[in-house]
């Protein structure tokens, strides 16, 4: 069998190759940005067709929109947000309408909602590899590359460089970050929180494993189906979820500000300055 991805190349522009800095994703320029995302989605679109399915390459304007549709509820707090959508993430669930569908394009979803159900499975797996939610514009605007498989993570890897696909890439913009995670008492400090949450039955190491447990659990129940189309026991199961996420926020918080909050704001102080924390 070919290696997926056989044959498929693509010239970068100059503005596809351009390493400086900017403000958009990955601390690159707009122009940059739109150019690899061009490279991308013709890379996937070549390697879905040797691979036997239809594939239309999604513009920019769908990407962005997708990116862009990952905001929250405004005019909340934090402690009311918390409180009604604990993360957000299985809580502001919406099928089609999320993140992930909107960047896979109306004519790909389409194409792959006429698939048989075990063909849907093999356009999955074959465009995403392992985690159906790593989609491409998913892990362009959590600026992570790792978690991404199939025809995706072929497609990124030709274009974006190696230190960007790695799931320890940091933003220039969010470098002096690195070195407060690393210092010793936030490390410390961050063991202490999960010996809390472990006392209230959630064995997690950090906020990230927590939000990507209940991802995948969230994609186990829904395949990515609207919520409304679940069978009664599969819509019985998401709201279970979108509890137990709410609960886990709030265990979060509370271990949060026993044990790091404090520590975080004396760090940030002593290595970017006393005006940090206002």
């Amino acid at each position: 069998m070919a290696a997926l991805g056989a044959g498929c190349s693509v010239d970068l522009s100059a503005a596809a190759q351009d390493n400086s800095r900017g403000e958009e994703e990955f601390g690159l320029k707009a122009e940059t940005i739109v150019a690899r995302v061009d490279a991308v989605e013709s890379l996937i679109g070549c390697c879905m067709t040797n691979a036997g399915f239809e594939y239309s390459p999604v513009d920019y304007a769908t990407i962005r929109a997708a990116m862009d549709s990952n905001s929250k509820p405004s005019g909340l707090s934090g402690a009311e947000f918390r409180a009604q959508f604990g993360y957000g993430i299985t809580t502001l669930y919406a099928g089609p309408d999320s993140q992930a569908a909107i960047g896979a394009g109306k004519q790909n979803l389409a194409y792959r909602d006429s698939l048989s159900p075990a063909d849907r499975v093999a356009y999955d797996r074959t465009l995403y590899g392992e985690n159906p939610e790593a989609t491409f514009a998913v892990s362009m605007d959590s600026e992570n590359f790792a978690p991404t498989g199939g025809c995706t993570k072929f497609a990124v890897a030709q274009v974006f460089t190696p230190d960007q696909l790695g799931a320890s890439f940091v933003n220039y913009q969010n470098a002096a970050g690195v070195s407060i995670d690393q210092d010793p008492r936030i490390i410390a400090a961050y063991k202490d929180w999960a010996n809390c949450m472990r006392s209230k039955g959630y064995n997690y190491n950090d906020s990230n494993e927590i939000k990507a447990d209940l991802a995948t659990r969230l994609h186990d129940i829904t395949g990515g189906a609207d919520p409304a189309t679940l069978s009664p026991d599969a819509q019985k199961a998401l709201k279970q979820l979108q509890a137990e996420e709410i609960a886990i926020a709030a265990a979060d918080k509370e271990c949060a500000v026993k044990f790091v909050d404090d520590i975080q704001k004396k760090v940030e102080a002593e290595l970017l300055g006393p005006t940090a924390n206002q």
